[in-house]
């Protein structure tokens, strides 16, 4: 398999593996709640119950301009509603960040905003927005900023580009309040939005924190197969076990040859498939699998073969 064929189903897998709309449902007690104000002595009690919250929740995130409203909505209420309903306001949430994700980001795009970001960058190397709103004082770009992450995205950069992507790591806050598979698909999600496991056509963290993270989505589809989220976590799987068992464009799993045909299975890599082999669990399919490709390197001498490249393709849906 060439690199360029590598690389185009690696994309592929990356651009459905992180993005799957849907719509749920609302549910939930309509239990009333005492303003805090009230119970210490106000004049004006005031009650907010669950239905009220959930209600203007939803009339702030059906509106594209309210997006950042709604957001610090949901961080303010979300305790005051029950995990069926606080799991639906945060997927209708997330739905609402995926939809303007595209439109914000091109605002970032144009050069002159790209040039304030890269200077600002390479001073700190740090593209949080506590360092990037303490170094930059172009307004314009100070203004993109401010909109950015209110509405929840974080700075990225890759390929000498800066632009926005999904910040999971705003969603952990809402882990205890929503149903157990979200959370679940939250800390999911927040691995990968901290550390992206590609970047520039590379793998750029560990094989076995790599192969971790399959685990994980392995788990999260076996375990919580009705779940909102089970689509979009088992297309992320399936984008992640390619990479398990090819690697990407910059970082093949196999060594080549003159003619860009695999030879051997890297040692770096041979070494993170024994060791996930030898402290999983018999139950995992995944791991299975890898211990399958390293019988099957034993039984040809190390050697890549055409049926070793049959069982992969079968592995990885080709």
């Amino acid at each position: 398999m060439s690199n360029k064929h590598v690389s185009s189903i690696t994309k592929a897998c990356l651009a459905i593996g992180l993005s799957a709309a849907v719509t749920v449902g609302a549910v939930g007690a309509s239990l009333v709640s005492v303003n805090p104000a009230s119970a210490a002595g106000s004049k004006t009690a005031v009650t907010v119950s669950p239905t009220d919250v959930y209600q203007t929740f939803e009339s702030y995130i059906k509106k594209s301009s309210k997006l950042a409203q709604a957001r610090q909505y949901l961080i303010k209420n979300i305790g005051k509603v029950s995990p069926a309903r606080a799991t639906t306001m945060v997927l209708h949430l997330e739905n609402a960040q995926k939809a303007q994700l595209e439109s914000v980001s091109e605002k970032f795009y144009p050069s002159d905003v790209q040039k304030v970001l890269d200077s600002a960058y390479r001073k700190k190397k740090d593209l949080s927005y506590t360092a990037l709103l303490g170094q930059i004082k172009d307004s314009k770009t100070r203004k993109l900023l401010v909109e950015a992450r209110d509405k929840g995205y974080k700075v990225g950069t890759g390929e000498g580009m800066y632009f926005l992507t999904m910040d999971y790591a705003g969603f952990k806050q809402f882990g205890r309040h929503v149903t157990n598979d979200i959370a679940a698909y939250i800390d999911i999600m927040a691995e990968e939005t901290n550390k992206p496991a590609l970047s520039d056509a590379a793998v750029v963290i560990s094989w076995s924190e790599l192969i971790k993270r399959g685990l994980a989505m392995e788990s999260f589809v076996s375990k919580y197969p009705g779940s909102n989220r089970a689509k979009a976590v088992a297309l992320a799987y399936n984008g992640i076990k390619f990479n398990i068992f090819y690697g990407s464009s910059n970082t093949p799993v196999y060594k080549e040859n003159s003619k860009n045909e695999y030879t051997t299975l890297k040692p770096e890599i041979r070494k993170a498939y024994e060791a996930a082999v030898k402290q999983g669990t018999k139950s995992s399919k995944l791991l299975a699998s890898i211990g399958h490709v390293l019988e099957m390197l034993k039984e040809s001498d190390g050697l890549w073969t055409k049926e070793l490249d049959r069982y992969l393709k079968k592995q990885v849906g080709e």
